[in-house]
This record gives structure tokens, C-alpha cells and sequence, in this order.
């Protein structure tokens, strides 16, 4: 008798719920096989080019979306009083909806904007404040343009880094933590220097945005720069920010402020 004789008179005896049985055991084989390829040959191209959650569209959508909370930051700026309320808004969206993928950019952009307005206004008029003071302190005094050699000078040099190092983390720390307007200063003012090199980053970096804006791509930088510089910035100022935040709630996965520690 042929092997092949055999094998036919063995599928005879087998019952329908046997041969259905090993017919599923083998589809589910055959299935995991190619789960297993697929893991290791990486993603598809039709993954990668056209899922929803494939790498292509996601880094379109997030880029759509930062040129168009740039936009909305330009409009909502406009009056200048209103800078740092922007501001706010702005790190708030990105961090929450861009990044963590919580809400609606522009939705949240507008929510943490009228949470912010009258905190972020006074930040913002006593910065301009402050900014004219230094002005006037050069024109009358320190003279920077003419030599940096005389005491007044230097002096005027170190106010202007002291107050570029609070204002960079004076917005972040206002969208974040619940605090009065003076702790907040003061809160930027001393992260600033306990965190010196993120602080030197920030403000190297702010120096090489200054020079494209104004030497490279005037027009072009001002309509999408300010959420790019926005979203590379939170990914060093989230990890300095949660240091100084409570450890997270538990049991509670309903709370809304979650997406905080994630």
C-alpha cells in the first residue's frame, strides 16, 4: 500500500470535529508565522505610507498641527499684552494635545488661553516693563553698543541673561502649576539656575532662532517657528518640570491631569 494510500484512509477515520479542529489549529499557525515575519521584517510600506497610525501620516498631522498653532499664537499675540497668555497656551496644546495626543490642539490652545488671560497679561506687562527698564538703563548708562569693558556694561549684560533665563521657564511653569504670579517668578528664577545647562541650551538655541528670523527666513520663520522652537523645548522642560511635581495620583484613571506623568 502507498504512503499516499495511507495518509487517504487515515483521513477517513478522522471525524469532521477532528478535521476541523486541525484545520483551525493549522490557520491560527499559519497566522502567527506571519505575525512573527512581519515583526521581523518591520512594518509594511503600506503601513508606514498609509495607516492612520503609521509614521508618515502621524508626522504630517503633527506637523499640521504645530504650523497651525503657530498661526493661532501669531493672531492671539497680535495685541502684545496678551504675548504671554499666548504663550501659555501655546506649551499647554502642544504638550497635552500634540505630544500626548490629549484633546484638540486648538481647542485646548483657546481653553488654557482664558484660564491664563489675566495672570499671563501681568506677566507680560511687567516683562515689558522690566525690558523697557533695561533699555533706558543702556541708553543712559551702560552704553553696551560703544564697550562692554565698563562695570554698568557688564551689569547690563547680566540682567538681560537673568531675565531671558526666567522668561524661559516662567510660561511652561504658569501653564502647569497652580501658582500666584510671584511664585512663578520666583519658581522660574531659581529652576533656571538648578538646571544651568538646560538653561544654556534654551538660550544658545534662542540666539540662533533670533539670527533666523532676522537674517535668514524672516516671514517663514515667524509662521512656523514658534511651535516647532515650542515642542523641542518641552522635551527638555517636561523632564524638569516633573521634578518638581507631586508624585501621581493613584488608583485614579479618570483624573484629567494624567496625561501630566505619562
Amino acid at each position: 500500500m502507498t504512503k499516499q494510500n495511507i495518509e487517504e484512509q487515515e483521513g477517513l477515520r478522522r471525524s469532521p470535529g477532528q478535521a476541523y479542529r486541525e484545520a483551525h489549529n493549522l490557520e491560527v499557525k499559519q497566522e502567527a508565522e506571519r505575525d512573527n515575519l512581519e515583526k521581523r521584517e518591520g512594518f509594511s510600506l503600506r503601513h508606514i505610507l498609509l495607516d492612520i497610525d503609521g509614521p508618515v501620516v502621524t508626522f504630517l498631522t503633527k506637523t499640521g498641527e504645530l504650523i497651525l498653532l503657530s498661526l493661532v499664537w501669531l493672531l492671539t499675540s497680535l495685541p502684545v499684552l496678551t504675548i504671554g497668555t499666548s504663550t501659555i497656551a501655546l506649551y499647554h496644546a502642544i504638550v497635552k494635545s500634540v505630544r500626548h495626543e490629549r484633546g484638540y490642539p486648538v481647542r485646548e490652545y483657546f481653553k488654557a488661553f482664558r484660564q491664563h488671560l489675566k495672570k499671563g497679561t501681568a506677566a507680560t506687562l511687567i516683562l515689558l516693563l522690566w525690558t523697557a527698564g533695561l533699555v533706558v538703563f543702556n541708553w543712559k548708562v551702560a552704553h553696551i553698543e560703544v564697550s562692554l569693558k565698563t562695570f554698568s556694561a557688564k551689569a547690563l549684560v547680566v540682567m538681560v541673561i537673568i531675565t531671558l533665563s526666567i522668561t524661559t521657564y516662567l510660561f511652561p511653569i504658569m501653564s502647569r502649576f497652580k501658582v500666584s504670579l510671584g511664585q512663578a517668578f520666583n519658581m522660574a528664577f531659581i529652576i533656571s539656575g538648578q538646571h544651568f545647562i538646560v538653561t544654556l541650551i534654551h538660550l544658545a538655541a534662542m540666539g540662533g532662532l533670533v539670527y533666523l528670523v532676522i537674517y535668514i527666513i524672516p516671514i517663514l520663520a515667524l509662521l512656523v517657528l514658534p511651535a516647532f522652537w515650542m515642542f523641542l523645548s518641552g522635551l527638555l522642560m517636561e523632564k524638569v518640570l516633573r521634578s518638581y511635581m507631586p508624585e501621581a495620583p493613584d488608583g485614579d484613571k479618570t483624573t484629567e491631569d494624567l496625561w501630566m506623568y505619562e
